[in-house]
């Protein structure tokens, strides 16, 4: 249940953070959510910031092919050697994903760091 909820909680710092910053936002949601983490596990805190930005991103990357009737995402795949939009959006949420992933991970490991030094 717990998992569910830093989940969904980190779903909802990208799409806020989305509103006002770049591509990085997903980063800095995921810093935000990994310092509210008190997870001993760094693979656990890593799974909680991956799955909620590829959830993030590649949701909001299907709605916006959805929304064009896939044209720009097979313009685009064409572009990178003959992609299928579906490969596309499943890329895109790889990609946030390990962007969530690394700010949570980069927020354990600070914390951590932060505390041996106490």
């Amino acid at each position: 249940m717990r998992f569910i909820l830093l989940t969904v909680a980190m779903i909802a710092a990208g799409t806020v953070l989305h509103q006002f910053l770049p591509w990085w936002a997903i980063w800095c949601a995921g810093l935000l959510i990994g310092l509210l983490l008190k997870e001993e596990n760094a693979m656990m805190t890593f799974f909680i910031g991956f799955l909620g930005a590829a959830i993030l991103w590649g949701s909001y990357a299907f709605w916006l092919n959805s929304g064009n009737d896939g044209i720009m995402a097979s313009r685009i795949g064409a572009l990178f050697g003959g992609l299928g939009a579906m490969t596309l959006i499943a890329l895109t949420a790889l990609f946030g994903g390990l962007f969530g992933g690394l700010g949570t991970l980069c927020a354990y490991y600070g914390r951590s760091l932060f505390h041996r030094s106490l």
